[in-house]
């Protein structure tokens, strides 16, 4: 029997093995992440994409190995400083907290920028409380290499 589950769908692609998350330009290689043992979920085999957001000073590129889970999507963040050209993952601080992804909700709108901050909506759940329905507004922070809640 086979039964979709909150990773995925039945007929969902699944790929499970360490990975590299690795920038290159020209003949130089840089990783910029380790993923040992990482699941990624996808409806397709096809090439997974970063999603891009433009701040004034940076590039920034999300990536969600899952693309659904029925409690908000974790994306790996990565920012390309567009002054000095140097690539490399962000963490994320919300609350005290550091994390090394960013959560977001399934449903639209992706993350996008407004007024230089990364507007982010929260997955909202049976139960989620009332203040944590309130999208949330990240700061970058090229020098400290964060995205600060704020």
């Amino acid at each position: 029997m086979l039964v979709s589950s909150v990773m995925g769908q039945e007929g969902d692609q699944t790929f499970q093995s360490n990975y590299s998350i690795v920038y290159r330009q020209g003949e130089h290689d840089k990783v910029l992440l380790e993923l040992p043992a990482y699941l990624f979920v996808q409806p397709s085999d096809k090439k997974l994409s970063f999603k891009k957001v433009n701040f004034k000073d940076a590039d920034v590129y999300i990536l969600a190995p899952q693309y659904q889970t029925g409690h908000g999507l974790e994306g790996y963040v990565f920012a390309i400083d567009k002054q000095s050209g140097d690539v490399f993952s962000l963490e994320i601080i919300k609350k005290g907290h550091v994390s090394k992804t960013l959560v977001y909700s399934e449903s639209e709108p992706f993350p996008y920028i407004q007024n230089e901050q990364l507007v982010v909506h929260p997955p909202i759940g049976a139960g989620t409380p009332e203040e944590d329905t309130k999208d949330v507004f990240y700061k970058l922070d090229l020098i400290n290499k964060l995205l600060v809640a704020e």
